[in-house]
């Protein structure tokens, strides 16, 4: 070993945190052996199912190198101190995170016990649903050449739900002229059915 690499035992944790963050792996390392038996004591008082001791090992090993890489020697406070509470509060989201996504109340819970058969019955295979569109566009084909162009545009609004009122004032005529242009169609349009 050199002189270099025995002096990493008896540097400060913050010039270890200095070289960790210039990416030097060695003070890194150091660090890990000086505060591994931390973290896996702090790991042990933080607990969250589905999550063992050893993931929150890891995930303090990465506090740690969160720690070292946003350390500021003239903070005010040792390294030791400012790794507790950055590891502290990786675990605290951890579990926040955790616990927000188990969290649905009862209430908004569905039921879907028969509702595959309920469905069955109102869908359609893409053949069924391929030969509707054609029949309708056959439909709407044989009854533009058979209505006129205010009829067949009265017909499609009334098909779409809206009230004389409403035709008559997207088409700029009288709520009578929609009527007298409906009942044209039934008239025309009765033999198609």
């Amino acid at each position: 070993m050199s002189r270099e690499q025995n002096a990493y035992p008896t540097r400060s944790d913050a010039s270890l945190a200095a070289l960790c963050k210039d990416g030097d792996q060695k003070a890194f390392d150091e660090l890990v052996r000086r505060y591994l038996g931390k973290i896996g004591f702090i790991a042990r008082k933080y607990s969250a199912q589905s999550y063992e001791q050893n993931d929150f090992v890891q995930e303090g090993l990465l506090g740690l190198l969160s720690a070292c890489k946003s350390y500021d020697d003239n903070c005010g406070s040792s390294f030791k101190t400012y790794l507790t509470v950055v590891v502290e509060r990786r675990f605290i989201s951890i579990i926040r995170r955790m616990n927000s996504k188990k969290t649905v109340p009862d209430a908004a819970l569905v039921q879907i016990d028969g509702l595959s058969e309920e469905l069955a019955d109102e869908r359609q295979s893409p053949e069924q649903l391929l030969m509707d569109k054609e029949q309708l566009a056959a439909m709407q084909k044989k009854l533009r050449a058979l209505l006129s162009d205010r009829e067949y545009r009265v017909m499609m609004l009334y098909a779409s739900g809206l009230r004389y009122s409403a035709i008559s004032q997207r088409l700029g005529i009288s709520e009578k002229s929609v009527d007298n242009a409906l009942q044209r169609v039934r008239r025309k349009a009765g033999g198609l059915y």
